[in-house]
């Protein structure tokens, strides 16, 4: 991670300035969370060790606060003019407020306070620049996908998405047991879809399991160091005649009647030297989407065009078995 870099007093006037003049979105979060495993549940509603730490098991995740509820006042004062009901557990607690600055990320850290006009944050002396996530890991598999537009090649990674077992049929136990009704409903829904023609076959249906764990699962919301930059695919399962990729809010969407071309880069060795790419023609089969979150969604790739060795190849690195042209 990188490290945070701390602003100036001619950097943080302007920023205030900025936040008086343009009103910003901001987003709050809890500086110290409960720890999650630690933690009483209380009413499956409430966390904390103790009755005086006990917050609203919603606080530990960042509420967004849009730019109609703020006021900065010229002290260096943020009002929240009738906020909503998950900022209030925030009240008397240190919070770390998150806000972009011509597109650069900033935090600062601050008593969220009562007052009689609301809930009030006072802009401390020390602004921070947020952090560039430096991602080390070593996968053995990647991806990329590239199409052609007005003569130019685009070109977005394709990212194995941890705790998803890609290469085997998927488990439904593996969706979160809080997860599963809802898994269950949107699967019915996509078979449904498929059914009355509104969606393209899905084969076995296997990646459907994925899919509905992807489009259901909690996870913590991660400000970027710099807003609008284009984010990775995550890769969440393959089989020998589709590639299902994950995307978050601020992923590309993808366009059901355009050509995609997928490079896919294997390590076979330990010391990484020794590596197989393939590459394959594709285009989207079906797009999967959660209506209650419709920021993230799944596509399903189906492979267009492969050449018989890198089929062969993928075969049998995906079952283990030798492959049969016939």
């Amino acid at each position: 991670m990188a490290e945070e870099t701390e602003l100036t007093q001619i950097e943080r006037e302007l920023v205030l300035q900025y936040l008086r003049d343009d009103n910003v979105p901001l987003t709050v979060t809890l500086e110290d969370k409960p720890e999650m495993s630690d933690a009483d549940i209380v009413d499956d509603k409430t966390i904390g060790t103790s009755d005086e730490s006990r917050v609203p098991a919603s606080a530990i995740f960042p509420v967004a606060i849009p730019s109609r509820q703020i006021e900065v006042l010229n002290q260096g004062i943020i009002l929240l003019k009738n906020a909503s009901r998950t900022v209030n557990p925030f009240a008397g607690r240190m919070v770390r407020v998150q806000f972009y600055f011509h597109h650069l990320g900033l935090y600062f850290v601050t008593e969220m306070k009562e007052c009689s006009q609301g809930l009030a944050i006072v802009v401390p002396r020390v602004i921070k620049r947020i952090p560039d996530v430096v991602s080390r890991i070593n996968y053995d598999f990647t991806g990329e996908l590239s199409y052609e537009v007005s003569n130019s090649r685009v070109a977005i990674d394709c990212l194995p998405l941890s705790g998803y077992r890609i290469f085997s049929a998927p488990k439904w136990d593996e969706i979160d047991i809080s997860c599963q009704k809802e898994a269950k409903a949107l699967i019915e829904q996509f078979v449904q879809n498929v059914k009355t023609g509104q969606s393209a076959p899905v084969g076995n249906g296997l990646h459907l399991i994925s899919c509905a764990r992807f489009l259901t699962e909690k996870r913590m919301v991660v400000q970027e160091s710099v807003e609008g930059r284009i984010k990775p695919f995550n890769m969440i399962y393959m089989d020998d005649k589709r590639l299902v990729l994950a995307c978050l809010e601020g992923t590309e969407a993808l366009d059901s009647s355009m050509n995609y071309t997928l490079s896919l880069t294997f390590t076979l060795s330990e010391n990484r030297l020794l590596k197989r790419k393939l590459e394959i023609e594709c285009s989207v089969e079906n797009c999967f989407e959660n209506e209650r979150m419709p920021q993230i969604r799944c596509y399903s790739l189906k492979f267009d065009q492969i050449k018989e060795e890198d089929l062969r190849f993928l075969y049998e690195r995906l079952t283990g078995k030798m492959f049969d042209i016939k």
